[in-house]
């Protein structure tokens, strides 16, 4: 995998592909979060937001306010049924079944245990250098959530993965780390509470060998109307003369 410069994704994905939130880089700490990185006590998929203002900061075993994402970060081994079966999902809130929430939990993506000792965030245009990155968050709307998880699509003719329902620390550090694949997720009410996403705004994660796919797209991009109803549209196609 050739490394692309973090700059210049943060420059298409800012200038070019017009995304309004602040692109984050994601870090899965295997051994320590990197230097300068500030522990923060806060929800785990909220490392989004608190990127988003600038803050480079980690969550981990003794730095968190989530026991979900806790979980599902593969940190938090010995859960109770409580989290690992999702009662708490029917405890504060009418509308889970006690199956559906069982089987919600029984389906999300989670980190295998100790995989990771932290989960670390910054912006993309401000990770100091030598710190990996291994994914890159973008909260946007839906057009640029088409074009930038389905970059690879494009490319490669990787489909992306679309989720709706697991947890947002599922959805956007989990599957795409276990699944080797860009996520689209609607995320649940906390996560998107919790880093305020609008009605019409979606996560989208590109783990790091899709980047050089949205350069690509980027870098390619032609698009002839015309033609492509006059190649699909019978009602487009050049007349025959008789």
């Amino acid at each position: 995998m050739t490394p692309v410069d973090p700059l210049e994704l943060n420059r298409v994905l800012v200038d070019v592909l017009k995304v309004k939130r602040t692109p984050i880089a994601i870090t899965y700490c295997r051994d320590a979060a990197p230097a300068g990185y500030e522990p923060a006590q806060v929800v785990a998929c909220g490392i989004v937001r608190e990127a988003e203002s600038g803050r480079r900061i980690y969550v981990d075993a003794k730095h968190h306010d989530c026991y979900v994402g806790l979980w599902h970060l593969g940190l938090l081994p010995k859960a109770a049924p409580l989290i690992t079966e999702g009662e708490y999902l029917t405890m504060a809130q009418g509308f889970f079944t006690p199956e559906a929430a069982k089987r919600n939990k029984a389906q999300s993506e989670r980190l295998p245990d100790g995989s990771i000792v932290a989960l670390a965030a910054a912006p993309l245009n401000d990770v100091p250098a030598g710190v990996q990155i291994d994914s890159v968050i973008c909260v946007t709307d839906a057009l640029h959530a088409m074009q930038i998880a389905g970059a690879a699509s494009v490319r490669e003719g990787t489909f992306p993965i679309g989720e709706v329902g697991p947890s947002a620390c599922a959805s956007i550090f989990a599957t795409p780390m276990n699944k080797q694949n860009s996520v689209f997720a609607t995320g649940d009410g906390g996560g998107r509470m919790h880093n305020k996403l609008l009605p019409g705004e979606l996560f989208v994660t590109i783990p790091a060998h899709h980047f050089q796919h949205v350069l690509d797209l980027v870098a390619n991009f032609r698009f002839d109307p015309a033609k492509m109803r006059e190649l699909i549209m019978p009602s487009h196609a050049p007349q025959q003369a008789e």
